[in-house]
């Protein structure tokens, strides 16, 4: 590969901010992602992404969703630890951070947050989605992202 290119390539992987030609108010808005940990042979997984939980539902159609980048990494069993293959290419440094031991990966189904790739916040389980998951996640989008 040309230097030249291979130069220019590092440049716009190193650049702090994102694209050098990005506004100055995209590299000020904070970045609020939310990764959802779930494997295929996962019932409570399955149940919550289903149409007659409504959860998932509930999450994407609220006004908040628009205002984050939400993730998903799968695998096919419970019993199998996540690979690189299963995150999407856009969160591959959270696979990097487990495989360093920085992280911990997600337990099924769960919900880890992050601002600006620091973790800020984690919710386990199905059962208090409605009550407690959601209303937490919609008050982190509030308190975090600008309208």
């Amino acid at each position: 590969m040309n230097k030249r290119i291979l130069a220019t390539l590092l440049l716009l992987v190193a650049w702090p901010s994102g694209l050098p030609w990005a506004s100055a108010a995209d590299a000020a808005r904070p970045e609020l992602l939310v990764v959802y940990w779930a494997s295929r042979d996962c019932r409570w997984c399955t149940y919550w992404e289903s149409a007659r939980s409504g959860m998932e539902q509930s999450l994407k159609e609220s006004r908040e969703f628009g205002r984050i980048t939400y993730r998903v990494v799968k695998n096919e069993r419970l019993a199998d630890p996540y690979t690189r293959q299963d995150f999407p290419a856009d969160i591959a440094w959270i696979h990097e951070r487990i495989e360093r031991g920085e992280e911990k990966r997600g337990q099924r189904p769960s919900w880890v947050v992050y601002l600006n790739r620091k973790r800020i916040a984690a919710f386990y389980g199905t059962r208090d989605w409605e009550d407690k998951h959601l209303p937490a996640i919609k008050r982190l989008v509030a308190e975090h992202v600008p309208g």
